[in-house]
């Protein structure tokens, strides 16, 4: 194992984030971790780089793994150039150049002896080592990554600290992948990436051989690199196989199972305390005790989670012109520097545009001057009549960092302060939230803001620029839902394949300074291209699904189809409660074990094995009750012989 972690917890103050989180990674391994933002998911990351912070519980990594971390963010990078910063991203190369010139330098002085064999065997030492972590091939190994990564050779002498954010953060994640680690740890490595990027980074992960632990909200990314999912939810970890899809049939087949499971647990439970309210002092007082026994010994399942979900409902779109948007003979760009030229175009009603390209390539240089928040260099770029456009911007322009939440929403709408506080509690700010200042949200609590602006303006016309870069998969579910129940007209900018092909009926892909018009889905886009380029896309097979037999009911102990209608002696029924009592608590012992496997998502791979864990649970809980009426028959009888 590459990593094993035992029962570990993390708190901070009285707040538990984690607890009892255990898993294994093997080499080769990848793993995607997911979890609504806020769940644990980089605290986890963070105690697995530094376990003495954790709680309890241990972290054991293989001895003498190397390890790479990408975190959000970016950290300090120093000074020199974007090269320089490269050729320092791996120190025991650079230490074993220092060695292997030091090395050279002092053979060259020595006469022939004791001591310039021992350097020639140092030399000889050193070189192997250097051969081993391919230090002879560094250089074109940082080239392939840069390039990968979106840096061109024309940058490579910039000074690393003018570059921006998102390029920063890209400097990063080259620098861990140049050290060539046997385990890599990444957080949101995707957020700065394009798409080609991306699908980059998925082909490097793919061929990677070491372990990997990614933490994303990139369902695609996730489908395309993962073998493993792990969920963060309500403090604990669960491990699904397969890919993220897989992932999700798995998750929905255990939710229907454990709700069903639950909730008949908490009808038999409210039956059960009704019966014992009612007859604790009467005449079947022993049985009402028998009752809280059996009750008292229910290993008591867990409530299934519930995450809170922002509310997001785009009204109905006010009335157009059937022409939103007429680009005719446009070029956009600054200045000499003509970024796309010759567009021709018209966005009609209602529909759902992706605009698609390489970062720098002008998608929000379009989009501004399509807003006229910039000149055309040439051509004209036409609103259409009775179009309202409302805008999603990745700076989020529209929100004074300095101003509170309460106080931009009224100074902006006008609205009275309960019905203020109203529409921020539905994008999930509640009580004092409301007073914190814009400058000190996430980009997710941003992001939702400006939403709510936007079913606030009652636009026909939707222009977005990057809306779910900052999203959990939950919150990017539910802005595809909006978007795609939307009636008026959509332009957005994404990297987000899987979101794009949720909601896009038309592609507009900027290559070679122009605009390529795709008049379908992501995946048309995909097909179109590879049809146009005359590449035969080969589409391997897929193998038959082996299904599992649903396993076999458990047998009970005890038959019974109902209640007994035979009278028992006194002495009879005194012989036969043992027995009954002894069937109870192995009726109720095999129901522990099936809640187990109910637990497991390995249960629910498969949909008839699922549906099988489901009725065998039912037929054990009615096994159980119909025992106790039993019991209760012959406790009756027995009562005689005592009296």
């Amino acid at each position: 194992m590459q990593l094993v972690v035992d029962k570990i917890a993390r708190s901070f103050g009285i707040n538990e984030i984690f607890k009892d989180i255990s898993f294994m990674i093997d080499k080769g391994e990848k793993i995607g971790l997911v979890g609504v933002n806020g769940s644990g998911k980089t605290t986890l990351l963070r105690c697995l780089l530094a376990p003495e912070t954790v709680d309890g519980g241990v972290v054991r990594f293989e001895p003498g793994l190397k390890i790479g971390y990408v975190e959000q963010g970016f950290q300090n990078i120093g000074t020199g150039s974007l090269w320089q910063f490269m050729l320092r991203s791996c120190p025991e190369i650079v230490k074993m150049r220092e060695e292997l010139a030091a090395l050279e330098a002092r053979s060259a002085q020595l006469e022939p002896g004791a001591e310039l064999d021992w350097v020639l065997e140092e030399y000889a030492r050193v070189t192997k080592r250097y051969e081993h972590v391919d230090g002879y091939n560094y250089e074109a190994f940082i080239k392939r990554v840069l390039i990968g990564l979106g840096f061109e050779e024309a940058v490579w002498d910039k000074t690393a600290e003018h570059f921006s954010g998102g390029q920063k953060t890209r400097m990063m994640l080259a620098a861990a992948l140049v050290r060539q680690p046997d385990f890599l740890i990444l957080d949101e490595p995707t957020n700065h990436l394009d798409i080609a990027m991306t699908e980059w980074l998925e082909k490097y992960l793919q061929e990677f051989k070491g372990g990997l632990l990614v933490v994303s909200h990139d369902r695609a990314f996730l489908d395309n690199i993962a073998t493993r999912i792990l969920e963060m939810e309500g403090g604990h970890l669960t491990s699904f196989k397969g890919n993220y899809s897989k992932y999700l049939v798995q998750k929905e087949l255990q939710t229907a199972t454990l709700e069903a499971a639950y909730a008949s647990q908490q009808d038999y439970i409210a039956r059960t305390e009704a019966y014992i309210r009612r007859f604790k002092a009467g005449i079947k007082s022993k049985m009402a005790r028998g009752r809280q026994s059996q009750l008292d010994r229910l290993e008591r399942m867990d409530a299934p989670v519930q995450h809170e979900e922002f509310a997001l409902r785009l009204p109905p779109a006010p009335e157009s012109a059937e022409r939103v948007l007429i680009l005719d003979n446009l070029s956009v760009g600054y200045g000499d520097n003509v970024l796309l030229h010759d567009i021709d175009l018209v966005l009609r009603k209602g529909e759902k545009v992706g605009l698609l390209g390489p970062n720098g390539t002008g998608k929000t240089t379009l989009l501004k001057t399509v807003l006229g928040e910039l000149p055309p260099l040439k051509g004209t770029a036409q609103i259409g009549n009775r179009v309202k456009v409302g805008y999603f911007s990745q700076s989020y322009e529209r929100l004074a960092p300095k101003q509170t939440l309460l106080d931009n929403f009224l100074v902006e709408y006008g609205f009275t302060e309960e019905r203020t506080r109203s529409l921020l509690g539905g994008m999930l700010f509640h009580g004092d939230d409301v007073f914190k200042e814009i400058g000190t949200l996430s980009g997710g609590q941003k992001a939702r803001l400006v939403l709510l602006k936007l079913v606030l303006d009652g636009a026909n016309c939707l222009v977005l620029d990057e809306p779910t870069n900052h999203l959990d998969i939950m919150a990017r579910e539910t802005v595809e839902a909006a978007l795609t129940a939307f009636d008026g007209t959509v332009l957005v900018v994404s990297h987000d394949r899987y979101f794009i092909n949720e909601i896009a009926d038309r592609i507009w892909e900027l290559e070679d300074h122009r605009v390529c018009d795709y008049k379908g889905n992501y995946d048309f886009y995909l097909e179109e291209k590879a049809k146009r380029r005359l590449l035969q896309a080969a589409v391997p097979s897929s193998a038959p699904v082996q299904r599992k037999a649903a396993p076999e009911p458990i047998s009970s102990t005890v038959k019974s189809s109902g209640r007994h209608k035979r009278a028992y002696s006194p002495q009879e029924a005194e012989k036969l409660l043992a027995k009954v009592e002894l069937s109870i608590r192995e009726q109720e012992a095999l129901l522990g074990v099936l809640e187990g496997r109910m637990a497991d998502p390995a249960s629910h791979t498969d949909p008839e094995a699922s549906a099988a864990l489901a009725a065998e649970h039912a037929a054990l809980q009615a096994e159980i009750e119909k025992l106790m009426l039993r019991w209760e028959e012959l406790m009756t009888a027995a009562e005689v012989l005592q009296e």
